[in-house]
């Protein structure tokens, strides 16, 4: 099953990290991948301590998308790339393994933020739609991220839009460790 966390309010990678959290509760595997996201977020820090949970994500900070440089942009679509193809490898590795009646996943993966790197040609579209066209019953798929693209909605089965009606960054507050990352 797939699930698509979009929109623009607060809260859409806590609930894929509490997903992750369930699944590696339940004894399952978890791969936890990170797009556009170069800073340590306090939820990593933990991850790497969990049996069954991989950690994939981009490890130099390239900042926002609109400061950086066509080199920068380019290393980061080949980072990001690495990371989709690790993902579809284990995924095919997975593929028919434990499949029982019930659907009971036996591996979650997480693609944090995946939405920005699509809306701005920074990863293989094609790639990632043959991911999600192709997911095994035996692997659970969350994706987050704002304004997700038409092939993400029609694929998924799960779609939660997360509306801000009030955030205290609107009143200059700025994230805080532990609360917003």
């Amino acid at each position: 099953m797939i699930h698509l966390y979009s929109g623009d309010g607060k809260g859409k990678t806590s609930i894929v990290t509490g997903m992750a959290m369930r699944m590696a509760g339940a004894g399952k595997e978890v791969i936890f991948a990170q797009f556009m996201k170069g800073n340590e977020s306090s939820e990593i820090k933990i991850f790497s301590e969990i049996p069954r949970m991989t950690v994939l994500k981009v490890e130099k900070n390239f900042g926002f998308y609109k400061d950086m440089t066509e080199s920068e942009k380019a290393e980061i679509t080949g980072c990001h790339n690495e990371i989709l193809r690790k993902i579809y490898n284990r995924i095919k590795e997975s593929a028919g393994k434990n499949i029982n009646r019930n659907l009971e996943p036996d591996l979650l993966v997480v693609m944090d933020e995946i939405t920005y790197p699509c809306r701005w040609n920074l990863i293989d579209e094609m790639l990632l739609l043959q991911i999600l066209r192709e997911l095994p019953e035996n692997v659970e798929l969350a994706m987050t991220g704002r304004n997700p693209q038409d092939y993400m909605i029609e694929c998924s089965d799960y779609w939660s839009d997360v509306e801000k009606r009030k955030h205290p960054y609107d009143r200059g507050i700025k994230a805080r460790q532990g609360v917003e990352y």
